[in-house]
C-alpha cells in the first residue's frame, strides 16, 4: 500500500497544482465573471493582475474614491486609477496627449463650461452603438442633446444638475411674512413681481437688504431658464439669446435689489452668513457644497422653493470615453453602472448627494428623500425629484465657443455693475460683447 502511494504522490500534486493554478486570481479569487460591453462574459486573469481603469477628473476626493470601491466590489478584475485634472485645463490636456502619442485616460470629465470645446474634439467614442450599447432610453430626455455632438455621436451619460432657490427664512418671514414655501412661490410669480418685491425690500431695509448678492446670481437664473441659443454654427445669436437677460439685469441694477459683489468671491460666500441677502441659485449639489460649506452653523437658516420662472438646469458632468483610450470596454462598464442602474444610482446618491439619470428611479417615490436640518427640516431632495425635474424641458446647447461668450457676458455684467445708476442700453452692451467676440474668433459671424 504504502509502495502504490508514493508512486501515486506525484500524480497527486500535479493535479493539485494544475486546479490551484486554475483558481488563482490574487484578489480576483472567487469572483463571479461579469458581463462585458459586448455581452461577452469576462474572468480575472490567470495572473491575478487587474486592469486599470484610468479616469481625469477634477473632483479627487475620499467620497469619490470610495464611489470607485463599490464598483470595483463588484468588478474586481478593475483597478481605478485618479488623475486630478482641472475643468479648465482639460481640452489643452487631452490635445496634447494626442499631439505627443501619450497615453489618453479611459474616462475624460467634461464639465459643463468648457463642454462645448470639448464635445468638438473629434475624439469620443459612441456609447450608444457596439460593443457598449448603453442604451439612451433609460437617459433623462433633456440631457441626450447636451451628451451627443454636432456629428450625433452620443458621448455618455452625467449627473443632472438642476436648480431652484434657496431663501433665508427669517429674512423672508421679516419681509415677505411668509417663511413658507407655498406661500412664497405664490408671490414670487415672474421676475417683474420680484424686483417690486426687491424695491419694497431696499426701502423698508434703508438700502441695506439685497435680493441678491451678486449680478451673477440673478444670470443664473435667467440663463437656465431659456434655450434660446447664443449661437448657431458659427454666426452669434446673442441679439436674440442675451439681449432679453442683459436687459432684465439691468431693470435689478437699477432697482437696487442686487448688491454688486463678485459671483464666487470670498465677500460672496461670506454672504451665507449674514443677514442681509436673501435668495441663492439653489443646484442639487449646492445644498452640500455651497450652502453647508459656507454657512456650518446655518441650521434651520435655509428654505427652498421653486423661483420665479421655474426650476432650470445648472452645471453638470459628462463622463467619456475617447477612441484611443486602453481600456474603453472597463471604462464603459463604470459609466454604466455608476448611472444607470440602481445600485450606481443609490451609491451616487448617499456618497456624494447627486441626483441619476437613470429614469427608472424616478419611479420610486422615496428614493430621494433626506429631510435638512440646515432647511428646517425640509426635504430638498425629494423636492428636487419630484417638483424640478419634471419641469425642466428645453435647453440651451453646447458650443465650442461657450467659454468665450461667458467670459464675455462677465465683463458686461461688470460693467453693469460699475455704473451707479445702471443707466446702460442692453442693445449696446450686446454690440460690444458681439465685437469683442469676433475679435477673439474671426471665424465668428454676427446676424
Amino acid at each position: 500500500m504504502r509502495k502504490r502511494l508514493l508512486k501515486a504522490m506525484p500524480i497527486m500534486l500535479l493535479t493539485a497544482m494544475l486546479g490551484l493554478a486554475g483558481c488563482s486570481g490574487g484578489a480576483q479569487q472567487g469572483a463571479a465573471p461579469s458581463a462585458g460591453a459586448d455581452g461577452k462574459q469576462e474572468t480575472a486573469s490567470s495572473t491575478g493582475k487587474k486592469t486599470d481603469i484610468n479616469i481625469w477628473l477634477w473632483d479627487k476626493t475620499d467620497s469619490r474614491a470610495k464611489m470607485y470601491e463599490e464598483f470595483t466590489k463588484l468588478y474586481p478584475q478593475y483597478n481605478i486609477v485618479m488623475t486630478a485634472v482641472e475643468s479648465k485645463d482639460m481640452a489643452q490636456k487631452l490635445q496634447t496627449a494626442l499631439a505627443s502619442g501619450a497615453d489618453l485616460p479611459d474616462i475624460a470629465w467634461l464639465e459643463q463650461t468648457y463642454r462645448g470645446k470639448l464635445l468638438s474634439l473629434n475624439i469620443w467614442e459612441d456609447l450608444s452603438k457596439a460593443p457598449y450599447n448603453l442604451d439612451k432610453s433609460q437617459v433623462l430626455d433633456y440631457l441626450i442633446p447636451l451628451e451627443t455632438t454636432e456629428s450625433g455621436v452620443y458621448v455618455g451619460p452625467e449627473a443632472p444638475s438642476v436648480a431652484g432657490m434657496a431663501y433665508k427664512r427669517a429674512l423672508t418671514k421679516q419681509y415677505f411674512g411668509t417663511d413658507d414655501r407655498a406661500e412664497l412661490e405664490k408671490i414670487f410669480t415672474d421676475w417683474d413681481t420680484f424686483i417690486k418685491k426687491g424695491i419694497e425690500v431696499k426701502e423698508k431695509s434703508n438700502g441695506k437688504v439685497f435680493m441678491f448678492a451678486s449680478l451673477g446670481d440673478a444670470y443664473a437664473f435667467l440663463k437656465g431658464q431659456t434655450s434660446t441659443p447664443f449661437i448657431q454654427g458659427n454666426t452669434l445669436n446673442l441679439k436674440e439669446g442675451a439681449t432679453p437677460l442683459m436687459d432684465k439685469l439691468i431693470q435689478m441694477k437699477k432697482a437696487g435689489i442686487v448688491d454688486v459683489l463678485d459671483t464666487n468671491s470670498p465677500a460672496a460666500n461670506a454672504s451665507y452668513t449674514d443677514e442681509t441677502h436673501i435668495f441663492y441659485p439653489c443646484a442639487n449639489w449646492s445644498v452640500e457644497f455651497t450652502i453647508k460649506a459656507n454657512d456650518k452653523n446655518g441650521i434651520g437658516r435655509w428654505g427652498f422653493m421653486i423661483p420665479p420662472g421655474g426650476p432650470f438646469p445648472l452645471g453638470g458632468t459628462v463622463q467619456a470615453v475617447p477612441q484611443k483610450a486602453k481600456n474603453k470596454v472597463g471604462a464603459a462598464e463604470l459609466i454604466k453602472f455608476l448611472f444607470l442602474s440602481e445600485k450606481g444610482s443609490e451609491v451616487a446618491r448617499d456618497y456624494k448627494g447627486n441626483f441619476s439619470p437613470f429614469k427608472p428611479i424616478y419611479s420610486k417615490p422615496d428614493f430621494y428623500s433626506k429631510k435638512e436640518e440646515h432647511f428646517a427640516g425640509q426635504d430638498v431632495q425629494k423636492a428636487i425629484a419630484q417638483d424640478v425635474f419634471p419641469k425642466i424641458k428645453s435647453v440651451r446647447l453646447p458650443s465650442k465657443y461657450d467659454q468665450d461668450i461667458d467670459d464675455s457676458i462677465n465683463v458686461a455684467m461688470k460693467t453693469i455693475n460699475a455704473s451707479k445708476d445702471g443707466n446702460i442700453d442692453a442693445v449696446q452692451l450686446v454690440k460690444k460683447m458681439e465685437d469683442d467676440l469676433k475679435n477673439k474668433q474671426p471665424d465668428l459671424k454676427v446676424q
